[in-house]
């Protein structure tokens, strides 16, 4: 009887160990997740060369991606830029609702509510842009505004090619206003 007992009890336990499947999660190694390698709030970042200040920097959130093949920079919560030309008094402005700058290329993306001020005061407003720092230009194919200084008016449906100063620029699908005096010539 004791052994009938052993034999049913050994049963018992291959049929519990090996009858019941237990799944192991496979982890997805084609999904890359990301983890920004230093955070900053409320941040103020003051960038200086040859000791004048070349850029002020300010964010509720920045996240930095530095250990990444092609590391970048994210304003998740908006971004607020001060950039001064050589030679300029005033700065140059630049603002988004979101932002991402990659280290590698020199490129600034904006989304949401982008306005960009020039030294002279004209001003671009967007939705979407991207700013090449390292060439000067800006380019969008989203629908813009152009506001000069002394109150001109251009919208480009489909975007613009821009220097990054708003001294040249080429319109896309564009309408406007242009005040002109009434002894000037075209």
């Amino acid at each position: 009887m004791l052994k009938s007992n052993i034999i049913y009890t050994i049963i018992g336990i291959f049929v519990l160990l090996f009858s019941c499947k237990r799944e192991v999660p496979q982890l997805n190694k084609n999904k890359k997740v990301e983890f920004p390698s230093r955070t900053l709030i409320n941040a103020n970042i003051i960038s200086k060369d040859s000791g004048k200040i070349s850029m002020n920097i300010r964010s509720p959130l920045i996240e930095e991606y530095t250990l990444v093949d092609s590391p970048y920079t994210i304003f998740r919560k908006g971004i607020n830029l001060d950039f001064y030309q050589p030679g300029k008094e005033k700065p140059g402005y630049f603002q988004a609702n979101w932002g991402k700058l990659s280290d590698v290329t020199g490129m600034y993306e904006g989304r949401g509510n982008v306005i960009i001020v020039n030294e002279k005061g004209d001003s671009l407003k967007s939705e979407h842009i991207f700013w090449n720092k390292k060439k000067k230009t800006i380019y969008t194919s989203e629908e813009v505004y152009l506001i000069s200084s002394n109150g001109d008016s251009l919208t480009a449906k489909n975007g613009l090619q821009a220097t990054d100063d708003l001294e040249n620029y080429t319109l896309f699908n564009n309408q406007g206003y242009m005040y002109v005096k009434d002894n000037q010539k075209f």
